[in-house]
């Protein structure tokens, strides 16, 4: 992200405070993991479908950017190198 997104981010961090914003990271993974069930409901009209899984993952990068601020950054990504690596080890080579 870049450098002005981040320190908005950090606004909102000391605007609503900490706990409030964890809360949030997972009210938008729930919501997201929702619209990825319904994508494929034949009830449901496919360009509003589209256009709602678009904002519920910008939530989510959102709230991801934020889960770096609150916690330890370095360690969130040790974790994803290792399951990076795991994936293409185990599946990919």
């Amino acid at each position: 992200m870049e450098k002005y997104q981040i320190e908005i981010l950090k606004k909102a961090i000391a605007h609503f405070g900490r706990e409030v914003q964890i809360n949030k990271i997972q009210e938008e993974a729930l919501e997201l993991s929702l619209v990825l069930n319904q994508m494929n409901c034949p009830t449901k009209n496919a360009d509003e479908m589209e256009y709602k899984l678009y904002d519920e993952l910008a939530d989510v990068k959102i709230m991801m950017a934020q889960a770096e601020i609150l916690f330890d950054a370095d360690r969130i990504n040790t974790h994803v190198q290792g399951k990076l690596a795991l994936l293409n080890s185990k599946y990919l080579s």
